[in-house]
């Protein structure tokens, strides 16, 4: 029986087949991140203890982000996870560690230190899945238009990656003012159906999936609204559905 890696690796092979030879050299591949060794200069990491960390965890958290930024050619999973520092994705690992954290009885706080000083660390601790809904490497922008053309164009795939692959209970759907979210609803769980609870979460209890509006990694907005408010608002979740996952 094939492991994750293993599986991701298929698909990668068929989705980068499905473009013509022009776009192929723009696309990036993205997954259950490795969180081994660093090597290559400090550019790459092996295969480390992800996966079973992933398979022993009662929270499967994946990041659905739009498209990634001038990474053409490129297989985020094997990028230096312990060593990259950024804001954009020392916001993903606190959402990781806050999401990974929570329950009903702790609500973790940057205020009462309640998050690793060096956000990366988490990695080797919390299983990281990062899926972009656009495998194109693109810009620092992305219409809705474009992004919502790439996630028909490529449902199978999506599905196939999400729902067949890494199968998350937690899935926080990164910007876009709701687009990543509509497009998690209706195109990634099509004819699935999702209660809203708050303006941050959405749950499908037949499908025991938690699904997270968040603000992109990048807004530049008060570290609070991205953060804090948004673990309160879990919490909220957690005490209204008391969720399987989340005890």
């Amino acid at each position: 029986m094939k492991n994750i890696h293993e599986l991701e690796d298929d698909l990668r092979e068929r989705w980068l087949k499905s473009y013509p030879d022009d776009e192929r050299k723009a696309f990036c591949f993205d997954g259950l991140c490795y969180n081994g060794e660093i090597y290559n200069d400090g550019k790459n990491a092996h295969q480390g203890n992800e996966e079973k960390l992933w398979n022993n965890t009662d929270r499967r958290i994946l990041f659905l982000m739009k498209d990634t930024n001038n990474n053409s050619d490129s297989d985020y999973r094997e990028w230096h996870w312990r060593n990259i520092n950024h804001n954009f994705f020392n916001c993903i690992f606190k959402w990781l560690e806050g999401l990974s954290r929570i329950s009903k009885d702790f609500i973790p706080t940057m205020e009462n230190g309640d998050y690793a000083t060096v956000p990366n660390a988490v990695v080797t601790k919390y299983p990281l899945a990062i899926v972009n809904i656009k495998k194109i490497s693109g810009t620092s922008f992305v219409s809705n238009k474009t992004l919502y053309e790439y996630a028909n164009r490529d449902k199978a795939f999506l599905q196939e990656q999400i729902r067949d692959i890494l199968h998350p209970n937690i899935i926080v759907c990164g910007g876009g003012k709701g687009t990543v979210l509509n497009i998690a609803k209706s195109i990634i769980y099509e004819n699935e159906s999702f209660r809203e609870i708050n303006y941050f979460c959405h749950y499908s209890r037949k499908l025991n999936i938690l699904l997270i509006d968040s603000f992109h990694p990048s807004a530049r907005i008060n570290s609070y609204w991205k953060i804090e408010d948004m673990m309160l608002k879990v919490h909220e979740f957690i005490l209204e559905t008391d969720p399987p996952f989340m005890k």
